[in-house]
């Protein structure tokens, strides 16, 4: 072989890898694009200048039985069904119902400026829900499938629309509450369209819950009594309605929690104090009202009588006699009687006394 046939050859050796790793990069790179009929190749003219592409289109299929059924079906409203009425507004519901319409316009419903209430979502709809099939059926008792609120209608369901909003602060606790457990609905005490101070059904709270407790109506009637009747209370001041985590649906940690709001001498702490005060109020008071000054189970000393002996002070209600043994007599010579009918004639400070002499509560 000669000189330049060696060259020759080892030119060939050496371009070789080269060559094949060249053929194996193009043959990946054509393995890489899509065969498709989507894929446009550039157009040439016959000068040789490469032309504008048209956008890449998919080829349309042959639409499947399923495809075609489905194209004709209406698009589906915000409820998900096709058929499903839609919100007409409220202007449309006062056509007809004016009188509950301007009764809602005067509530706190109606504050349009606060998306809490129906005026700032859909008026009347957002308890009642989309009017449109109503307004098409010509309106009517029933027709168009609107939410009522008439006593056939599942407690349930009626409260459902009131407790959807109304979930923080006083009525947090409905659910589980004496009045909930005892299937009561929110519009049993609430006008939805108003009316009445707090939307209430009756015009002052002691009527509307009076007309349930007959017996709390008939304490309010006696003659020591909270001023209910005078309006200078109201049911609410000591009960929440809509639940609490007291006995009675009081409104604070305890019934004496709530008593010392307003009864603040009676708070304390005492240096003695009278255990059946620091147990309860109600040991010796009806606070709704009594017989017995002041709003006291019975009258004195038969009350103190039911946790007191009375060897120490017979329980005869005697006085100093006027004329007879011990006529004229001071009470401290007289029989060891309760002098006077009132075991308060001497203990005068009963809820407790911060005297270092006021072990019995004398003073």
């Amino acid at each position: 072989m000669t000189t330049g046939g060696k060259g020759v050859a080892w030119s060939l050796v050496i371009c070789l890898p080269v060559v094949v790793a060249a053929v194996r990069l193009w043959a990946a790179g054509q393995a890489a694009q899509p065969t498709g009929p989507q894929v446009q190749r550039p157009a040439v003219s016959q000068e040789g200048i490469l032309l504008p592409q048209p956008p890449l289109t998919d080829v349309p299929k042959k639409p499947s039985p399923e495809s075609s059924q489905a194209a004709t079906v209406a698009p589906l409203e915000k409820n998900g069904s096709a058929d499903a009425a839609t919100y007409v507004g409220a202007e449309a519901c006062a056509q007809c119902h004016y009188d509950k319409f301007t009764s809602y316009q005067n509530s706190a419903h109606a504050i349009g400026g606060d998306p809490r209430t129906p005026a700032g979502r859909f008026g009347c709809e957002s308890c009642h829900g989309p009017a449109s099939k109503h307004v098409e059926g010509g309106g009517g008792r029933g027709v168009g499938g609107l939410m009522t609120f008439a006593a056939s209608v599942p407690v349930a369901e009626k409260n459902a629309p009131c407790v959807t909003c109304h979930t923080r602060g006083a009525v947090s606790l409905w659910h589980g509450s004496t009045h909930e457990s005892r299937n009561l609905a929110c519009v049993t005490c609430h006008s939805p369209h108003g009316g009445n101070p707090k939307l209430l059904v009756q015009k002052t709270q002691q009527q509307l819950c009076t007309a349930c407790h007959q017996q709390i109506r008939s304490a309010l009637m006696k003659p020591s009594h909270h001023p209910l009747r005078e309006e200078k209370m109201q049911c609410t001041s000591c009960h929440n309605p809509h639940g609490t985590q007291t006995a009675k649906l009081i409104a604070a940690n305890s019934v004496n929690d709530k008593c010392v709001e307003c009864h603040a001498e009676k708070r304390g702490p005492f240096l003695f104090e009278h255990p059946p005060v620091r147990e309860s109020c109600l040991n010796c008071h009806d606070p709704h009202g009594s017989s017995h000054e002041p709003l006291l189970l019975a009258k004195k000393p038969l009350l103190c009588q039911r946790c007191h002996s009375s060897l120490a002070h017979p329980g005869g209600l005697y006085a100093v006699p006027r004329s007879g043994p011990g006529a004229n007599q001071p009470v401290s010579q007289s029989q060891p009687q309760i002098a006077y009918r009132s075991c308060t004639n001497c203990h005068v400070n009963i809820h407790g006394s911060n005297s270092p002499s006021g072990k019995f509560w004398h003073r």
